[in-house]
């Protein structure tokens, strides 16, 4: 696990909420047509109307190969923030999971991440017992 990777973790959050909004989305999608028809009695004059709903048949084929590759991706989003949080949690320093938790899950600036643990620590000290605990793991 690296850098990079871990601060990937929010940003995969909000992707997959942006996801499970477009499956939702996608269920809701209407659309408009003109058709042309006629008064029932006589004069039988021909009129325009605009009718809204679904297109069932074309409508359903893209709606379902769209909603499958939105459900792909976000399946592979969820494995890698499990994947991520698994490397997280099989951290033995209490100290460093914190650092890690805080900076990279919620977000917190590394000054913010000190003041947070406490214990005399600046943002450039937590910085850097973080760096190197991932140099570590490569």
């Amino acid at each position: 696990m690296n850098k990079d990777q871990l601060r990937q973790l929010r940003h995969l959050k909000r992707e997959i909420e942006l996801l499970q909004d477009q499956i939702i989305n996608l269920e809701s999608e209407i659309v408009t047509d003109k058709v042309r028809g006629s008064d029932p009695e006589y004069p039988y004059t021909e009129k325009s109307f605009y009718i809204t709903g679904f297109a069932h048949e074309e409508h359903g084929r893209k709606m379902k190969r769209l909603k499958e590759r939105l459900q792909r991706r976000l399946d592979d989003l969820m494995d890698l923030v499990v994947e991520i949080n698994e490397f997280v949690e099989e951290i033995d320093d209490s100290l460093l999971r914190q650092i890690i938790i805080l900076r990279h899950v919620n977000g917190l600036t590394w000054e913010q991440v000190a003041a947070h643990i406490g214990g005399g620590n600046t943002g450039d000290s937590v910085r850097m017992m973080h760096d190197r605990f991932l140099e570590g793991k490569r």
